[in-house]
């Protein structure tokens, strides 16, 4: 369970006031200290993360944030975190406190979460200090409440019970590759191995697709680029698609039929994070780029970068050259995302491996909003190499 990627993880989020008790009820959902409890306000600085397990849900992240009525320039940035986490919750819990009538701030933010079609769950907590609720219903919409107290455990059963009835509600995350192809589809891998991943390890969007193929009944084969003549030979049947990666597209293009379709793992991963026809549209507007526009370059991770390091070298190199001069580049990684990308004349991604779907859809909705172009590694790499189009048919 530890070994799951956070991508593939439900991500429950705690938002409220200080000192509703968010940090506490985490703690007691968890059965862990998770978060640090204290009287004194704010005490929350930075979100606080933590992978557990939740039946029947499975794997999930629980995340503790900040105080949304935190005060002074500090406590500015941290409600600013705090908006950042709900761009990435799956589920948003909004604690308040069961005593205290003045639900103003959390009618505000109720609208909030509902204006980014975010799944909410009202938990009214330390009801142990306030057996009857606090003056007239204050919710503005329909949405589940659960009364509990983290410290005395009341309610703490139906919190849960509350919370995997949400998470049911939640639409599936779509198949990355094979749930396009009947059963017994067979799909051939040109895995190369990147230098920085962890030795004695596939790279993740590998692993995800592989998995995928498996969990749907598929049959794959798998080999690096340098055997990819005696992986073909092997083969007693044409394969229903031709995976590899971005980097190497061309030469595997180059050494297979004609009529084999191929695709890339990050075109996979376009279309299972964002919208792939928005993002291949995003890789034509390199065209656009003229001397001194500016690109933003996002990572979804944080990596010690090695000489010819596909974000920070390889694509500049490449668009500075197709713009025909200099370029200004910003690069992000991680959780940093910057709350306005109108000054972008492009976005870069990577392909969000380590990230839910609902988290990359809010950087692409982002984008979409302002209107900046927006694709990812993948999809560059195939405009450029002026294989976009063949490796998009198998969606098609």
């Amino acid at each position: 369970m530890q070994s799951t990627p956070r991508a593939n993880r439900l991500a429950i989020a705690f938002f409220g006031r200080r000192n509703v008790g968010k940090s506490s009820l985490v703690n007691a959902l968890t059965g862990q200290e998770v978060s640090l409890i204290s009287e004194v306000p704010g005490s929350t600085a930075d979100p606080v993360s933590k992978s557990m397990e939740l039946l029947p849900l499975g794997p999930i992240t629980v995340i503790d944030t900040a105080g949304l009525d935190d005060v002074g320039t500090l406590g500015a940035q941290k409600i600013r975190r705090a908006k950042d986490i709900l761009n990435q919750a799956d589920l948003s819990v909004l604690v308040c406190d069961a005593a205290d009538p003045d639900k103003g701030l959390e009618k505000q933010w109720l609208q909030t979460m509902a204006r980014q079609g975010a799944r909410i769950l009202v938990a009214e907590n330390k009801i142990d200090q306030a057996p009857d609720p606090a003056g007239p219903d204050w919710l503005p919409f329909d949405v589940p409440r659960v009364r509990v107290s983290a410290t005395n455990g009341q309610g703490l059963d139906l919190f849960r019970e509350a919370l995997v009835a949400l998470a049911a509600q939640s639409p599936p995350e779509p198949s990355l590759i094979a749930g396009l192809f009947p059963k017994g589809a067979l799909f051939l891998l040109v895995a190369p191995q990147d230098p920085q991943a962890p030795k004695g390890r596939l790279i993740l969007p590998q692993v995800q697709v592989i998995r995928d193929i498996l969990d749907h009944g598929g049959l794959v084969s798998v080999a690096g680029f340098t055997e990819l003549d005696e992986q073909i030979r092997s083969l007693s049947r044409r394969p229903d698609l031709v995976i590899t990666d971005a980097q190497v597209f061309s030469r595997v293009i180059d050494r297979i039929p004609a009529d084999w379709p191929a695709t890339a793992f990050s075109i996979i991963m376009a279309r299972a994070k964002g919208d792939l026809e928005v993002m291949a549209d995003g890789a034509r507007s390199i065209d656009r780029l003229r001397p001194g526009a500016t690109v933003l370059i996002s990572e979804a991770c944080t990596h010690h970068a090695l000489k010819n390091d596909i974000a920070r070298e390889q694509i500049p190199r490449l668009l500075e050259k197709k713009a025909g001069g200099a370029l200004r580049f910003e690069l992000t990684a991680g959780n940093d995302f910057p709350e306005t990308v109108a000054r972008c004349d492009l976005i870069i991604s990577c392909g969000g491996c380590m990230i839910t779907r609902g988290h990359f859809l809010s950087r692409l909705k982002k984008a979409v909003a302002a209107g900046v172009p927006m694709t990812n590694f993948g999809l560059t790499l195939a405009y450029m190499g002026g294989y976009l189009d063949r490796s998009l048919e198998a969606f098609q």
